[in-house]
């Protein structure tokens, strides 16, 4: 769904909508799932203060 979002404006010139709705929780079987971040990260105390005072 993530990677959906991202790419909807540049495949609807910008005029796509996405609506989702929750279904229910599922336990997860196998090897937990990651996704790399796709900002910066607020832990990173240092580099997210100057990305959101755009010093950086």
């Amino acid at each position: 769904m993530h990677e959906l979002q991202q790419q909807l404006p540049a495949l609807t010139r910008g005029e796509g909508l996405v609506e989702c709705e929750f279904d229910s929780y599922q336990p997860v079987r196998g090897k937990i799932p990651t996704r790399p971040r796709t900002d910066y990260n607020p832990l990173n105390r240092k580099e997210y203060l100057l990305h959101i005072t755009r010093r950086v």
